[in-house]
């Protein structure tokens, strides 16, 4: 009897929760659904039915455990990757941020004045001491002496008679409308000058000061373009000039006097973005040479680390080193400091003007180098940087991996009459990429997105020209950031086209490292 009340009791307890997550859940969809996507929405929901089914069925129990891996994947890997590829083929960027739809309402919104157009006088009517825009009415008079009644909140005129509303003043204009009072026009003119007033299918402009009159002068506005939905054409009714959709605006005439309506929208436009990397010259140099360098980068950075790291691994694995705690302390010291503060103390170190390492520099060569602005320094400064800031890491592991090689190799060595130099080349070497091969792979693919060294600095500078947002020490994840936050114009679309081409590539190094795992497993077992 009680282990059934205990059943039911964590099972009522169950269902609250359940209704709280669903009801928070629910909120969350429709949110996210509405501002960034429905597809985020959906899949949000459909996470939330699941979530409901696998906590109500007991038989469904191990699942629960991989509910919140499961949405944490979608959230935070599938669905930007998803995001990511269907941007990587339309124009989405500066100038091209909005949809087709809002982009045609913006210019539906606009309004003109013909020249002939109808001008009215308009009198301020007000209530209360600080009248909000719900607070004021207005009296129109048109020039053949037809009176309306406008407000800023409401939409259409209304006819309405003078002679409805008593006392007049000497115009014949009502000193009150209900409850508001006609006020001067001076008294709220730089909040009402400009005001429109909706009058479908037009609007109506306060447009000048008539103090002699005490109104407003008001003209008639008419909508400037219409869409023709059938046509897939937008007409300017003021000039006659008709526009057609290309490459995400709407356009009119050929070549040099091609004119285009700003701002853009946003387009598919097929494989453009990949072939820009190929086609256009201001963009086929900078990526090429960004991408070398990203490689170059990656591996060099891989290779100074574990070189250092290896070279003071043998030297603390020496039995004869005195004092080793102590140097394995000093030498831990770059690994354990936090890289950013590092980072920024090495930028001042080697500051041109002041930086301790450039002064005995100049003190022994005449010359103080430009980490900064030299682009080959720049990228020397980068390696070292980052060489002193994982070589420890590099050290640690080689130290580990050194101490798990058995004694007795190095034994039969040396009666073989090998020399120092073999040992190393045909056993510790060998061994010790058993042990942390995978880890270089992996340190490969991690500089190769290292986009924090590379902005801490020198923020991917120097620049290889003005052409373009590249810096001569940017690498692939670096260079598109820059294009999509950094440049004159956000471009995400290309960015997101170039994030493909990274993808792939750590794809690669992804596969490369199973396989590298793999034979390195092989060595292991036959040695």
């Amino acid at each position: 009897m009680q282990a059934k009340f205990a059943s039911s009791k964590f099972f009522l307890i169950r269902i609250i929760l359940l209704v709280v997550v669903d009801i928070f859940g629910v909120q969350f969809a429709m949110t996210l659904g509405s501002r960034i996507g429905a597809v985020l929405g959906i899949g949000i929901g459909l996470f939330l039915v699941l979530l409901n089914v696998v906590f109500l069925l007991d038989r469904l129990y191990p699942w629960r455990w991989i509910i919140p891996a499961m949405a944490g994947m979608f959230l935070l890997v599938v669905y930007p990757m998803g995001y990511s590829l269907s941007i990587a083929f339309t124009n989405y960027g500066g100038g091209h941020l909005l949809t087709k739809s809002q982009v045609i309402a913006g210019f539906k919104d606009e309004y003109y004045a013909p020249e002939n157009s109808i001008k009215y006088k308009a009198y301020v009517f007000a209530r209360g001491n600080d009248p909000q825009p719900a607070d004021f009415r207005f009296w129109l008079v048109d020039p053949d002496g037809k009176t309306y009644i406008a407000s800023p909140v409401e939409s259409g005129l209304k006819a309405a008679e003078a002679s409805a509303y008593q006392p007049l003043d000497a115009k014949g204009v009502p000193e009150a409308l209900g409850e508001f009072t006609k006020v001067g026009p001076q008294t709220y003119s730089q909040r009402l000058q400009g005001l429109t007033l909706d009058d479908p299918p037009d609007k109506i402009r306060l447009t000048r000061l008539l103090l002699l009159d005490q109104s407003f002068e008001a003209q008639r506005m008419l909508s400037r373009y219409n869409y023709d939905k059938a046509a897939d054409t937008l007409t300017d009714l003021q000039t006659g000039t008709v526009y057609r959709t290309e490459g995400g605006y709407f356009v009119t005439g050929e070549g040099d006097t091609r004119q285009e309506l700003t701002p853009g929208f946003t387009s598919n436009i097929g494989f453009d973005n990949v072939t820009r990397v190929i086609t256009d010259p201001n963009v086929r140099g900078p990526f090429w040479r960004v991408f070398a360098w990203t490689i170059s980068f990656a591996f060099l950075t891989v290779l100074t680390q574990f070189a250092m790291g290896l070279i003071f691994a043998l030297i603390l694995n020496s039995s004869d080193l005195p004092l080793r705690a102590i140097w394995r302390s000093i030498l831990i010291i770059p690994y354990a400091i936090p890289f950013w503060i590092t980072a920024q103390a090495w930028r001042g170190l080697l500051n041109p003007l002041y930086g301790p390492v450039n002064l005995a520099i100049k003190n022994i060569i005449g010359v103080s180098p430009s980490w900064f602005t030299d682009p080959w320094l720049a990228k020397v400064a980068i390696l070292f940087i980052n060489m002193y800031l994982g070589f420890s890491y590099m050290m640690l592991v080689s130290l580990g991996a050194l101490q798990s090689i058995p004694s007795d190799l190095y034994e039969a060595a040396l009666m073989d009459g090998a020399t120092d130099y073999k040992q190393f080349r045909y056993i510790t070497l060998p061994l010790l990429l058993v042990a942390i091969g995978p880890l270089l792979i992996a340190s490969f693919g991690f500089n190769f997105n290292n986009f924090t060294i590379i902005e801490l600095v020198n923020n991917g500078g120097p620049p290889i020209s003005a052409a373009t947002v590249a810096g001569h020490t940017d690498i692939l994840l670096s260079y598109t950031y820059r294009l999509a936050f950094g440049g004159k114009g956000a471009d995400y679309g290309f960015a997101a086209a170039i994030c493909i081409f990274i993808f792939l590539i750590v794809a690669t190094l992804t596969i490369i490292n199973f396989r590298f795992t793999r034979a390195l497993e092989e060595i292991s077992e036959n040695v």
